[in-house]
């Protein structure tokens, strides 16, 4: 015999063009509120129109879900009518509802983006910009519910042909088991191979080109040069960029006036250079010997980030604050922009952070003294490579780790960042999980801004130290999936001062959020979201500065780079 749901015809019509739902629309319109609230950093109106019509689409379908199972659980208990002066009376009181929400909603959309603007900076931006916003969210809210819809049609079908050869609760099982088999295929085999086939011919086509303007190098201190043992061609894109832009000694003197400035010297392994990593870093070892790397004051050892970029004015800071008398050795583990070799795996940003810096290690540490001061440095996804690399299984033995060189400095950690994760578990209680403090600031210490971090000659912050620069406002230090279910520290008060006050958090609508402040944080101005231009002078001579650095000097570092960018 059948069952009272196979009796009932199942159309497509009137599957994907029925009346709303009363419990869709009020999830819808409880997602559609929290997605216009503040968060980590300003966004644009197409963005947020993005964020409030998926998340609008996602409250409904959980607004529809919930109101299905209310409705199974009383007509169980035999109460599941309701009298249509009371349905009435509510469709119309959530229209009312609705209606002052959305238009609240919308209406001070625009003063809470301009008070987070002021926090970072930014020019205040039209109310005008609503508009766009209205019309973008709508079409994809309508377009998320009829897919949601149409989805659900398919699943119903399936089970109904399933319940024809099996008990009902097994035909319910079986169908479940099917779609998420078929979700994980099309998302894994079909999307997720078709995606990274796109990105690697994409971004790997990018890799073999050259920046206009870059040249290759003729001196011998840079990699790539005619004497050099590792190619000009094999240094990928951002490698390419990195030993052709060092500042020259003419350049280091117009700051120095020393009148002894050196050519600092880049070392540097790309993708073709060698087969493997550790070849690769066996050959950056090689290139220190080449170049005499141990005859120079400090050899800082960079893990770099998923293209093989090094910061320019990481290096820059350090080279001019050093006379040129340094060295600089990095390598390239993928052609990934970040946040897709994020996606990808960060297990090769880990591995690479490994070769390298063991490599180099090793190198140093057979030298004769006095060597060079070893300094390490790595920003973003390089600084998760760089604690993957030298991670302990405690905050103590971390720091014992990165202790044996003679300095440490790291730029936007990521919120996956092994050793951050043990200094914000272990931080003082109170201090925020934006500064976090570990005992009271003796090794390791956390700046947001250039004028956070203590003199070099402060006596409470042992040598070597290690300086952490991260931005209340970088998303890259807060961004995981907990964030969909779970309220993170982040917008505990106090929050940070580049941040809204009236940050809150809501499930998957802020997690939402944050993914799209990911984007917004790699071009935000200088000192906020993932832009750390403005900290590396301060960080440096914070960390190791040479004999003799002055504050007065670092504020001359400053501005001299400064001038140089305009």
């Amino acid at each position: 015999m059948m069952t009272a749901s196979r009796d009932v015809p199942l159309s497509f019509g009137s599957t994907v063009l029925r009346r709303p739902t009363f419990g869709g629309l009020v999830g819808a319109l409880v997602f559609f509120w929290f997605s216009l609230g503040p968060s980590l950093l300003p966004r644009w109106w197409v963005m947020q129109a993005v964020i409030t019509g998926l998340t609008s689409a996602i409250g409904y379908l959980i607004g529809t879900t919930v109101e299905s199972g209310v409705r199974a659980i009383l007509q169980r208990v035999g109460n599941a009518t309701v009298s249509r002066r009371v349905a009435k009376s509510a469709w119309v009181g959530l229209g009312v509802l609705g209606i002052v929400a959305i238009g609240i909603g919308l209406a001070r959309w625009p003063t809470v983006q301009n008070a987070s603007r002021d926090l970072v900076g930014l020019e205040h931006i039209s109310w005008t910009l609503v508009f766009g916003i209205t019309l973008v969210a709508a079409v994809l809210f309508l377009v998320g519910v009829v897919l949601g819809r149409v989805a659900l049609f398919l699943v119903r079908m399936a089970e109904r042909f399933a319940q024809r050869f099996m008990p009902r609760v097994v035909a319910w099982v079986a169908t479940i088991v099917v779609v998420v088999v078929v979700v994980v295929f099309l998302s894994v085999d079909v999307v997720g191979k078709g995606l990274i086939g796109f990105v690697d011919t994409r971004f790997g086509a990018a890799d073999t080109g050259t920046a206009p303007g870059v040249q290759k190098p003729v001196a011998a201190e840079y990699s790539g040069s005619p004497e050099s043992i590792v190619g000009w061609d094999t240094l990928g894109l951002e490698g390419r960029n990195f030993v052709a832009g060092a500042p020259t000694p003419q350049q280091i003197e117009a700051f120095s006036g020393s009148g002894s400035s050196l050519a600092p010297i880049r070392v540097y392994a790309g993708l073709d250079s060698a087969a493997t990593l550790e070849q690769r870093a066996a050959l950056v070892v090689l290139e220190l010997d080449r170049t005499d790397a141990a005859e120079r004051e400090a050899v800082i050892v960079v893990t770099t980030t998923g293209t093989g970029w090094v910061d320019p004015d990481a290096a820059d800071a350090i080279e001019y604050m050093y006379d040129g008398d340094t060295a600089i050795a990095a390598m390239q583990y993928s052609f990934l922009p970040s946040w897709i070799q994020f996606l990808v795996g960060t297990e090769l940003a880990g591995e690479a952070g490994a070769a390298i810096n063991a490599a180099v290690y090793d190198w140093w540490l057979a030298l004769e003294e006095p060597r060079p001061k070893l300094l390490l440095f790595g920003e973003s996804l390089g600084s998760l490579g760089l604690e993957t690399a030298l991670a302990g299984g405690s905050i103590e033995e971390s720091l014992s780790t990165l202790s044996r060189s003679d300095g440490v400095l790291m730029t936007g950690p990521t919120a996956s960042n092994p050793i951050w994760q043990q200094l914000s578990e272990v931080r003082d209680p109170s201090s925020p999980v934006w500064k976090p403090v570990y005992d009271e600031g003796s090794s390791v210490r956390v700046a947001n801004q250039p004028q956070d971090p203590p003199s070099a000659g402060s006596a409470s912050w042992s040598v070597p130290r290690i300086l952490y620069f991260h931005h209340p406002s970088d998303p890259v230090g807060y961004w995981n999936l907990e964030t969909l279910w779970s309220r993170p520290e982040w917008v505990d008060d106090p929050v940070g001062y580049d941040v809204s006050p009236d940050v809150t958090w809501f499930p998957i609508v802020t997690w939402g959020q944050v993914s799209a402040d990911l984007i917004a944080g790699f071009s935000a101005g200088p000192g906020f979201g993932h832009n750390y231009s403005i900290d590396f002078v301060s960080g440096w001579a914070s960390v190791a500065p040479p004999q003799d650095w002055s504050a007065d000097d670092t504020v001359r570092l400053v501005a001299h780079l400064d001038a140089g960018a305009e």
